[in-house]
């Protein structure tokens, strides 16, 4: 999870970073999100009024709709939306991970890492693989694909929190890009992590 803001050292990154966070989800700017956030509350309640058995499912795509088409702009479906299911995957695999034991295990017996696959003992590592390959999929497959709907799509874009700053990243110097989509992607992975 070293995407995260919340993980990241003190400096430049971190900075921009949190001025990104901060910029989108400032009160005075998050007043755009409002019209997005009514239809999808309309959405929630004739779901809940047609199927009212499965309310969690409803209220689950609700939170996750809400928060991919303010960070992202994706318009996610009702049910089983495949950039949905990479965030689920890669939050459940972290919060098995990421647990005060497992912390003190790796603490007191680090070299349980330097340990083969094979080898009883060893689970930590493979899980921790694991949750390293979701979260990975976890900050790419969005932001490529937020970066796609603009190449795409400019206009409607700017509504979200990556289309707005990519398009603030194209005003930049060449030699800082870089370090402003790595910023900028982290960013975005943070505000997913804390929905």
């Amino acid at each position: 999870w070293s995407y995260s803001t919340a993980f990241a050292r003190y400096g430049d990154e971190w900075r921009l970073s949190k001025r990104i966070l901060h910029q989108t989800f400032r009160a005075e700017s998050a007043l755009k999100f409002r019209p997005m956030q009514i239809r999808r509350t309309r959405e929630l309640i004739v779901n809940l009024i047609d199927d009212p058995q499965h309310y969690h499912a409803h209220f689950a795509t609700f939170s996750s709709s809400i928060t991919m088409s303010v960070i992202y702009d994706y318009e996610t479906s009702a049910r089983d939306d495949p950039q949905i299911l990479v965030v689920v995957n890669a939050m459940e695999a972290g919060n098995v991970m990421m647990t005060p034991e497992r912390a003190m295990i790796l603490k007191l017996f680090p070299f349980l890492l330097n340990l083969p696959d094979w080898c009883p003992g060893s689970s930590i590592k493979r899980d921790a693989q694991i949750s390293t390959n979701f979260a990975d999929e976890m900050a790419n497959v969005p932001f490529d694909y937020a970066k796609q709907h603009m190449a795409n799509y400019s206009i409607s874009s700017r509504s979200s929190m990556v289309g707005e700053h990519l398009q603030r990243m194209e005003e930049q110097d060449e030699t800082l890009k870089p370090m402003f989509e790595t910023t900028l992607r982290n960013a975005a992975f943070t505000a997913i992590g804390g929905k």
